[in-house]
């Protein structure tokens, strides 16, 4: 059986759509979209592909990186730790500045695997305050601009958010991924009489640079668990934060969204 490629569709669509000028209009044009955790990886796919939509970027990271990266994408930066609380003071300060923030995409994550009662009270306030705090406090920060536009909350939870990691040895990460999701359905109630729609993706396993340095045998160990037999790649995850975030999406809130090849089905 020939296996999925999805650059090659990827390739095959964007032909396609050149050719024929074919293209679904999500109506992100000009909107303005925050994305943390947009230095690397699925943070900077999700960054881009909302440029290509014509959307006004800003790409959040403590990376100063992240600055290279939106100078690339003719987007702006914001160099920060989220896990500060005044950070959200000055995201939403940038945000404003753009024009108020239409799409918030909380992507932002850490882990620091150990066994549970190897877990010291600072890692677990560290993964805590970057994968749930700081969500929180943006959300909550930019919840006036949002509200104003009838915006959209995307946060990027994991397959972790419904079932422990692959190995297990990874409490406080589950357990963060636990909480957005609970996060992500309490805040779309809120927002619901308000316009504001708030929604989770749970990835499997990404090919992100984090993936790329486990070694061969234990890369085609996890591959083995995939029944589609591939790990994502970021793009397809940053497809679908564009999907939730727009219009055609409108009535979908409070959903956490698997797409992790069929590790996780429910």
């Amino acid at each position: 059986m020939n296996s999925f490629n999805y650059q090659d569709y990827v390739l095959i669509v964007e032909t396609l759509q050149a050719e024929q000028g074919l293209k679904m209009d999500l109506f992100l044009r000009d909107k303005t979209v925050a994305v943390t955790g947009a230095a690397r990886g699925i943070g900077a796919a999700i960054a881009r592909a909302f440029r290509g939509e014509g959307a006004a970027v800003l790409l959040i990271d403590r990376d100063r990186r992240v600055t290279a990266v939106a100078e690339a994408l003719g987007a702006s930066a914001a160099v920060c730790d989220l896990a500060a609380p005044d950070s959200a003071e000055t995201i939403a300060r940038r945000a404003e500045a753009l024009g108020g923030c239409d799409v918030l995409v909380n992507n932002a994550g850490v882990s620091i695997p150990a066994r549970i009662d190897e877990i010291s009270d600072a890692d677990w306030q560290t993964v805590m305050g970057v994968n749930l705090d700081a969500a929180f406090r943006l959300t909550r920060e930019l919840w006036p601009q949002l509200a104003a536009k009838a915006g959209a909350v995307v946060n990027i939870a994991s397959f972790a958010a419904k079932r422990a990691t692959l190995f297990g040895r990874n409490a406080s990460y589950t357990a963060s991924k636990h909480g957005l999701a609970g996060l992500t359905r309490a805040a779309a109630m809120d927002g619901a009489s308000m316009g504001v729609r708030v929604n989770a993706i749970a990835p499997g396993v990404v090919d992100t640079d984090l993936v790329k340095q486990h070694d061969a045998a234990t890369r085609a160990r996890i591959q083995k668990m995939i029944p589609l037999g591939a790990y994502a790649q970021p793009a397809e995850i940053a497809d679908l934060a564009l999907f939730l975030s727009s219009k055609r999406a409108a009535h979908i809130t409070g959903e956490v969204v698997n797409i992790n090849g069929g590790l996780l089905m429910d």
